[in-house]
């Protein structure tokens, strides 16, 4: 559930990067045009910030949720232990990373390109 979830707000956040750039690219010689593009851009970029907030919110409370899901696991079943540690790998666990580096990627996109607009 976590995966899918993120994957709803990284295509939320795609469209509205493509959202951003079609709006600044939109914006003519006409003083008027440009001032509302910009205007529009700088509402899609501070929606994008309140997305990312969101996001991170949601993927720290389902990283939490499974967390305790698998302690409990842990302690009433007694192979699941063995099966974790057969499966587990070396090296950084995807599911921090899409919790909290995504987001956190996400959200310094949106603040560089609030001060670019």
């Amino acid at each position: 559930m976590l995966f899918q979830v993120s994957n709803l707000f990284l295509v939320a956040q795609s469209l509205l990067v493509v959202a951003f750039t079609t709006v600044l690219s939109a914006a003519g010689r006409d003083d008027d045009l440009a001032h509302r593009s910009l205007l529009a851009a700088r509402v899609i970029a501070s929606f994008g910030l309140l997305l990312t907030a969101s996001w991170l919110y949601v993927g720290h409370q389902q990283l939490s949720y499974s967390r305790g899901v698998q302690r409990r696991s842990k302690e009433r079943l007694a192979d699941y232990t063995a099966t974790l540690n057969a499966a587990r790998r070396s090296g950084l666990r995807a599911k921090p990373l899409v919790v909290y580096v995504l987001p956190a990627l996400a959200g310094a996109l949106w603040l560089m390109l609030l001060l670019i607009a």
